[in-house]
C-alpha cells in the first residue's frame, strides 16, 4: 500500500510539475490618444433685473445673478470669450427698441481672469476653468416696460 501512495505522490507532482512548465505568458500593449479639446458646459443660467431708474436690465443689478459654464481645456491653445447678443430673444413690444448689449466674464480654477470685456479672448490653460458671465442691456433712450425678456450670450472656446 504504501509503494501506491508513493507512487500516486510521484505522478501527482509530475502533473503540477508539467503544468507549471507549459504555463505561458503574453503581454498586451495599450495606447491612448487625447486631443486637443474645449469642452463647455453650462451650468446655472443668468437673471437679469432692472435698475432703479429703468434703464437698464443686468445680471450684476441688485437681485441679478451671473451664468456659470465650466470650461474643459485639454490643451493650451484654446481661448475663451463671451459675445454680448444684438437683441433679446424674447422682450414685449418694442422692448428691444434702443438697446446696447455689454457681456463681461471672470474665470478661477485652472485659469484665473480677471472681469474682461466679453470679445475679449483670453487664453485658457489645460484644465477647468469655472467661468462667471454677466449680461447688460441699456436703453439710450425711455426705459424698459414691464414684461418679460430674454437674451442669450454666446460662450466660445476656440
Amino acid at each position: 500500500m504504501r509503494k501506491f501512495t508513493t507512487s500516486i505522490a510521484a505522478v501527482s507532482a509530475l502533473i503540477l510539475f508539467q503544468s507549471a512548465a507549459t504555463a505561458a505568458t503574453g503581454t498586451v500593449p495599450f495606447a491612448g490618444i487625447v486631443t486637443a479639446t474645449c469642452v463647455l458646459t453650462v451650468g446655472t443660467p443668468g437673471v437679469m433685473s432692472a435698475s432703479t431708474d429703468f434703464a437698464s436690465l443686468s445680471s450684476v443689478n441688485a437681485g441679478g445673478a451671473s451664468g456659470t459654464v465650466s470650461a474643459l481645456s485639454t490643451g493650451t491653445a484654446f481661448k475663451v470669450s463671451a459675445i454680448a447678443p444684438t437683441s433679446f430673444t424674447a422682450s414685449p413690444a418694442g422692448g428691444g427698441a434702443s438697446v446696447s448689449f455689454n457681456a463681461l466674464y471672470k474665470g478661477s480654477g485652472a485659469t484665473s481672469i480677471g472681469p474682461t470685456p466679453g470679445a475679449t479672448t483670453t487664453t485658457l490653460n489645460s484644465g477647468l476653468t469655472n467661468l462667471s458671465v454677466d449680461l447688460s442691456a441699456t436703453k439710450s433712450v425711455g426705459t424698459f416696460d414691464a414684461g418679460a425678456y430674454a437674451a442669450e450670450v454666446i460662450v466660445r472656446c476656440e
